[in-house]
């Protein structure tokens, strides 16, 4: 307040002076814009006010010529500018009494919607008017600012020639400018995007409210989708105005050669912008007739439609739809009448046969009639001449003499053919096993057989005999440590399982060892459902009284006769877990367990008397001691797990992916090793190393990995894994391996194989560790050449799951 006397006071003391001078003018000047600050009391007058003040005071410390020179007409620039910037702070003012004005009615509408539907039409006429006023205003306050504009690029061009720092205070002034109008920039901005957000909510609101009250609601978007038009083109010209203030500012600041640059530089920006805004209306020019094309297309195909409604209306006449459906209908149901009477009446075909046959028995009674005329005369005939001609009635009595007892000859022919056929049958029918009779005069001769070398010697023949198969003109690669290990599970037992992936050659390891040794070899593919021994071996058939013989019955009778009965056979369970072999194998599981010579399988009920000459009492088989069952297995979720007993009584053996290929002879003959004289090396090396291998049970026993195994895995081994070390690892040594390496084996597959001591859940890391180290301590304590890889291989997968978990 003591402000504005103060300005006051300064007004009326410059009134009353006779003559101004410039200084006086210039004060004058000041004081306006102070009455206008306190007036509009805005920052931006303020700063400008206090730039005002600085100039003036930079104008008193020049000399009197200077001021002359300039204070005249800077003088008329600041008052035209205070001018121009009242106009614009009232323009200013009025539009933001518009955009309140228009939020309220925002607002409201957002309230009320009822309310909105009762002044609909006058919200409208105003919002009108206000767009009118609003454009107007608009495009007033441009021409105003770019005025402004040009005054201010006037004045500073006449401060260049200043040498007491106006030029800068100008540019200052400039500055300032801009940073208010970028003020008002951002005010349109926070204005557009509140009305965005209005938009979006009445979009929102729209969705939930009737179709009426949607109408009025797009009315309103309308509306404020132009509003936002408007702002955005004040925006742009705000913009572009912005942008001509810079050049102007960033010309005013240039010499001559970087104004020509520039100038260029602009000229560029402009022809760019131009090409631009160019393609833009093209690309709108190619849309618009996009959209004419398609509209038209529209129209065509609307029109062909209407053209064939028409042909189709000129073909019905003045009928309507319901009469031509009605005589649709009526045609219909004619045509399925005809359609009736016609399948009632014979065809041309059939009336054509039924002529063709009337006239066919017209023609055999005529003749039927003409014969009997000519029989007549025949009888007649006869009659007359049967006195005459009785020597041939004689012989024709004696012709038919002859004739009936021929007949009566073939008779008896037939009767005797038919007597001895029935026979033949009867005889055949009383033998239930054709196809093992076959075998005993097939196999009656015994066949020459050598006897097995030393067993390091024989495994290491046999690697080369299986590697190379004459007859398929193919190489098979095992390693020796793989030949020896199914040569001891020879001697071990009678069932052998062979695992790995598809393609290691398990299947092959079998038959290539069946043909290195001469032997025989029966392959049984097992089938999915398999459930009794009646499925592997056959079956018999009361009613016909015959034996189903399978194959496995065959390689069974096989191996017993003369001609295999010294020789190693083999029986081939292909695929052998595709079926549950503790079920349909149950029977030979159990008989392999017992003695030799009390393995026998029953095949039926009562014998036969005219059988084959090796079963038992005509209806048992033995299952002989130079037969082995070996099984392939793949596991996957086609197959079963094998059960414990059938793992405890097999020699279980994992052949690798792939193995190191060796040079091999092929030039080796053909040879028939004799069963027995394996079996007798088999023995003689269990002799041979029956007290080592009693000594290692024996530390197996008294070892902290037999107790770890006991009291954390509750895990123990039994008569039948001694039986089967004693059997397996004196084989091992004589065929060239060491204690170590055959005991690894047996303990990986027999006491810590997945499921008794690993794959479980309810052991520890910890047990699993412990028992690792028990493992370590006692291979040690043996002294084992080898290491345990197989056990440490498995307890150390089961180690890592364990810490997984």
């Amino acid at each position: 307040m003591a402000k504005r006397n103060k300005v006051k006071k300064t007004q009326v003391a410059v009134s009353n002076s006779v003559k101004s001078t410039p200084s006086d003018k210039v004060s004058i000047a000041l004081s306006a814009v102070d009455n206008l600050i306190d007036n509009e009391n805005t920052s931006m007058l303020s700063a400008m006010a206090d730039k005002l003040k600085s100039a003036k005071s930079s104008h008193d410390a020049a000399d009197e010529v200077q001021k002359q020179k300039v204070s005249a007409s800077l003088e008329d620039d600041i008052q035209a500018l205070v001018g121009e910037l009242k106009k614009s702070l009232e323009t200013n003012k009025k539009l933001e009494l518009e955009n309140r004005q228009s939020v309220l009615r925002s607002k409201q509408l957002e309230d009320s919607v009822e309310e909105l539907k009762k002044k609909t039409e006058a919200d409208k006429k105003d919002h009108e008017k206000n767009s009118k006023e609003l454009a107007v205003s608009q495009k007033k306050q441009s021409d105003e600012k770019a005025d402004i504009a040009n005054r201010l690029t006037s004045l500073k061009e006449q401060e260049l020639d200043a040498e007491n720092g106006f030029s800068q205070k100008h540019i200052e002034l400039l500055d300032k400018y801009e940073d208010d109008k970028e003020k008002l920039l951002d005010g349109y901005n926070d204005r557009k995007a509140s009305l965005e957000v209005q938009i979006k909510e009445l979009r929102t609101s729209r969705e939930s409210l009737s179709e009426e009250e949607s109408n009025l609601l797009d009315e309103k978007l309308k509306e404020l989708l132009k509003k936002e038009e408007v702002l955005a083109d004040k925006e742009f010209e705000l913009k572009q105005e912005k942008r001509l203030n810079d050049r102007k500012l960033k010309q005013s600041q240039l010499t001559s050669e970087e104004a020509v640059r520039y100038k260029i530089a602009l000229r560029d920006e402009v022809e760019t912008e131009y090409v631009y805004q160019v393609s833009t209306l093209e690309n709108q020019k190619e849309n618009l007739e996009q959209q004419i094309s398609s509209y038209q297309d529209s129209e065509s195909q609307l029109l062909s439609q209407l053209s064939s409604f028409s042909d189709i209306k000129r073909q019905f006449g003045d009928s309507t739809p319901d009469q031509v459906l009605a005589e649709l209908s009526r045609l219909k149901a004619e045509v399925n009448d005809l359609i009736l009477q016609l399948d009632k009446k014979p065809s041309e075909q059939i009336e054509a046969q039924f002529k063709g046959l009337k006239k066919a028995h017209e023609a055999l009674e005529q003749e039927y009639k003409n014969t009997q005329s000519e029989l007549q005369k025949n009888k007649t005939q006869l009659n007359k001449n049967r006195m005459s001609v009785i020597e041939l009635e004689q012989v024709e009595k004696q012709k038919q003499v002859l004739k009936k007892h021929n007949e009566l000859l073939k008779g008896a022919l037939d009767q005797l053919s038919a007597d001895v056929d029935d026979l033949v049958n009867k005889q055949q029918s009383k033998t239930a096993f054709p196809a093992l009779l076959e075998l005993d005069n097939k196999l009656r001769a015994t066949g020459l057989t050598e006897n097995v070398p030393l067993l390091n010697v024989f495994a290491k023949e046999l690697q080369q005999r299986i590697a190379w198969d004459a007859r398929e003109n193919k190489a098979l690669y095992y390693r020796l440590e793989d030949i020896q290990l199914f040569i001891a599970g020879l001697s071990m037992s009678r069932l052998h399982i062979l695992q790995g992936i598809s393609g290691t050659g398990k299947t092959s390891l079998a038959k290539a060892f069946a043909r290195a040794v001469g032997g025989g070899c029966m392959t049984i593919s097992v089938q999915a459902g398999w459930r009794d021994k009646g499925d592997l071996v056959g079956h018999f058939n009361a009613f016909e009284k015959k034996f189903y013989e399978q194959e496995t019955l065959q390689g069974l009778y096989e191996a017993q006769c003369p001609a295999y009965s010294d020789r190693p056979y083999i029986v081939l369970l292909d695929e052998m877990n595709l079926s549950r072999p503790e079920q349909y194998f149950a029977e030979f599981l159990s008989a392999l367990e017992l003695d030799p010579k009390d393995r026998v399988l029953p095949l039926m009920t009562t014998g036969q008397i005219n059988g084959p000459e090796l079963l038992i009492d005509g209806r048992k088989i033995k299952i002989p001691e130079n037969v082995w069952f070996i099984g392939t297995a793949n596991h996957d979720e086609t197959t079963y797990e094998f059960a414990d007993k059938t793992y405890d009584r097999a020699h279980v053996m994992e052949l690798p992916r792939h193995t190191d290929k060796f040079e091999i002879n092929k030039n080796l003959d053909s040879v028939t090793y004799s069963f027995s004289s394996l079996e007798k090396a088999f023995e003689s090396a269990s002799i041979k190393h029956k007290d080592k291998v009693s000594e290692l049970i024996k530390a197996m026993d008294e070892s902290m990995f037999s107790d770890c195994l006991e009291q954390d895995f509750n895990v123990s081994w039994g008569n039948r894994l001694e039986r089967h070390l004693v059997r397996f690892i004196p084989v091992m040594l004589e065929c060239g391996s060491d204690v170590g390496f055959a005991l690894d084996h047996m303990l990986a597959t027999k006491v810590l194989r997945a499921g008794k001591a690993t794959g479980r859940y309810d052991t520890e890391h910890e047990d699993i560790s412990n028992l690792i180290d028990a493992l370590d301590d006692f291979w040690a304590s043996q002294n084992f050449q080898s290491k345990p890889e197989a056990c440490m291989k498995l307890l150390k997968n089961e180690l890592k799951k364990k810490s997984n978990i």
